[in-house]
């Protein structure tokens, strides 16, 4: 399988999914959202990354590339649309992680590590390892820089417990 990543109308990514899976449906898409806090502790759902959708396909060809053009919300495959680039290495071993926790993320139990990384032990992103860029003790959220992204992409995940590796 290849993997690859297609920029979507931000706001519109569940309904690009939804085209998109009867228009190619030899194609797989994943849209991951996690579970934020308001300033009021409220809970509620946000997409990881605004815009953007994953998809794995046998073999990304000319065809499929004119099917997903035609898709309403469609920008480009990253980088370009002509140039399309697989997820590869470290990256691909992080959207596999993601793809096997599910697309809707609730709230994990994180490690933090010396030299500022963090590992998730429990929850929907477990074995999850990342650098963290900032924490946000009173709201319990950390954002992560994402490897998947080339543009290291950050993102915010509650945690509820932490444990500190000496």
């Amino acid at each position: 399988m290849e993997f690859y990543c297609v920029m979507v109308e931000t706001g519109k990514e569940k309904a690009f999914k939804a085209l998109a899976e009867k228009a190619v449906p030899c194609v797989s898409f994943y849209f991951f959202e996690r579970t934020l806090k308001t300033n009021k502790g409220k809970l509620f759902d946000a997409p990881l990354f605004p815009g953007y959708l994953f998809f794995s396909c046998e073999s990304l060809t000319p065809s499929l590339v004119a099917d997903l053009r035609k898709i309403e919300g469609f920008y480009r495959i990253l980088r370009e649309t002509s140039e399309p680039t697989k997820i590869l290495g470290e990256e691909l071993d992080e959207l596999k992680l993601f793809i096997h926790n599910g697309e809707r993320w609730g709230i994990s139990k994180v490690q933090f590590l010396p030299g500022q990384n963090i590992k998730v032990i429990s929850g929907p992103l477990l074995g999850l390892e990342g650098k963290i860029y900032k924490i946000n003790k009173k709201k319990k959220h950390i954002t992560v820089i994402s490897s998947l992204m080339n543009d290291g992409k950050r993102f915010d995940l509650l945690y509820e417990d932490v444990v500190i590796v000496e």
